[in-house]
């Protein structure tokens, strides 16, 4: 038995004491713990700065991007309109002044006279040059888009004079040029685009713009007059003028010389011939030729003017006319405006009273009817005059013309002494300077 001094027993009822390491171990290990935590923290945060930059690094992407594709839009869109107005402008036969308004002064001309000049007889468009200090520079019009609108100058010398809306404020442009062709009844036009009034956009700038866009393609002139007739005047069924001593004049050798060509008989014992130097007046008519007879109304207008009477009306550059009984006042008001239209389609028949005269040599007419024609005393035309059928009746004095041609879909009749003057200007004329452009298509490319 164990006594109070056997120190076993002080052992034994002692209470544990704590080991002297045991305090610094745990604060080690929170302190161990506390670093791991932090270093995870800032790894998770730098993973998050990098995920933020990244998506911040792309959103700027983006919108440069969004940026590039918006001015890139722009400029060719601005492109696109320089094409569309241009052809718009070639089919309106207005007279413009620098700014490529209507202008008041008769001495202007339309826009496609200022920048087109057709070539007889290659049938080649040429485009007009300023002289730039002795070298050869092509005529550019240019339109600018400002607050109030597209503001446009058509110089006939010099650069084009618009004044810049600001450096690089949203202001699209274009410049226009026309190029030959090399082709008959084509012209190649090069529309350049650019977001403001700079750069490509102004002939002679060094500077540079925002955005620019090229385009190109090629119109085709559908003419007035496709196929000029061989004769002064041609008529699908008879010529019934006996007793009016009418004139027909074809002196162009060239043509075959012919002053009447008819499907039927032509009863003209009274008329007065010219025929080409050597030629003998009796191959000035050339009737029943059953060719011509065959040939049904739509296939009789399609031979001269190369489409249906409908599709003829509908060019944007033809005119047309309702008016009942004597036409004169309204045709007149229409050829001698400030249209100066020079396709004209009258729905109906056409009655017409001189003295009036309608077109001119540099700048003849076309005149087409669904009915028939009647005209009285003198009235001179400069052109071509197709209608159903044709009467000249009551002819006193001189003055009564028809230079160009004239043709009927059926037959001539009338006891008036009109002359009928076979011209081969005015008829190239009618086949190069009037008609209506539009797009060839597969020429287009902007590259």
């Amino acid at each position: 038995m164990r006594t109070a001094a056997d120190p076993s027993i002080h052992q034994m009822r002692s209470p544990a004491r704590p080991s002297r390491g045991r305090p610094s171990s745990r604060k080690q290990l929170s302190r161990e713990r506390g670093i791991a935590a932090l270093a995870l923290t800032m790894v998770l945060f730098f993973a998050m700065v990098l995920g933020i930059g990244f998506v911040n690094r792309n959103l700027i992407f983006e919108q440069r991007a969004s940026a590039n594709q918006y001015r890139s839009t722009q400029a060719f869109e601005a492109a696109e309109a320089g094409l569309e107005w241009t052809l718009a402008r070639l089919n309106d036969n207005q007279r413009i002044g620098a700014d490529c308004l209507l202008a008041a002064d008769v001495s202007a001309v339309s826009f496609r006279e200022r920048y087109l000049s057709y070539e007889r007889p290659s049938a080649n468009f040429s485009a007009a040059r300023w002289s730039n200090a002795g070298v050869a520079a092509p005529l550019l019009p240019s339109c600018v888009r400002d607050g109030s609108g597209w503001n446009c100058s058509c110089p006939d010398a010099g650069p084009p004079n618009l004044a810049p809306v600001g450096s690089h404020v949203a202001a699209p442009a274009f410049v226009v040029q026309f190029q030959e062709a090399g082709r008959p009844g084509l012209v190649r036009v090069v529309s350049t685009g650019c977001t403001s009034l700079d750069g490509a956009c102004v002939p002679g700038s060094s500077s540079r713009t925002d955005a620019v866009a090229r385009i190109e393609v090629l119109f085709g002139l559908l003419p007035a007059l496709r196929t000029a007739p061989a004769a002064a005047l041609t008529v699908r069924g008879t010529v019934d003028a006996d007793a009016a001593a009418f004139g027909a004049h074809n002196a162009d050798a060239a043509s075959g010389g012919l002053a009447i060509h008819a499907g039927g008989a032509v009863h003209a014992a009274a008329a007065r011939f010219t025929v080409p130097a050597g030629a003998s007046p009796a191959a000035a008519v050339a009737a029943d030729d059953s060719a011509l007879a065959a040939l049904n109304p739509a296939q009789f207008f399609a031979t001269w003017f190369g489409i249906d009477a409908i599709g003829w009306a509908n060019q944007p550059s033809a005119h047309r006319l309702v008016c009942s009984d004597d036409c004169t006042a309204a045709l007149l008001a229409l050829v001698a405006g400030d249209s100066g239209s020079s396709l004209v389609r009258i729905d109906g028949d056409l009655q017409l009273a001189g003295p009036a005269t309608f077109g001119t040599p540099e700048h003849p007419i076309v005149l087409v009817a669904s009915g028939a024609i009647r005209l009285s005393g003198p009235v001179a035309v400069y052109g071509v005059v197709y209608g159903a059928l044709i009467r000249w009746s009551d002819t006193t004095g001189d003055g009564a013309l028809v230079r160009g041609a004239v043709i009927s879909e059926a037959d001539y009749s009338g006891n008036g002494t009109p002359q009928f003057v076979y011209d081969t200007d005015v008829l190239a004329r009618l086949g190069g300077n009037a008609g209506t452009f539009a797009r060839v298509d597969g020429s287009w490319r902007d590259f």
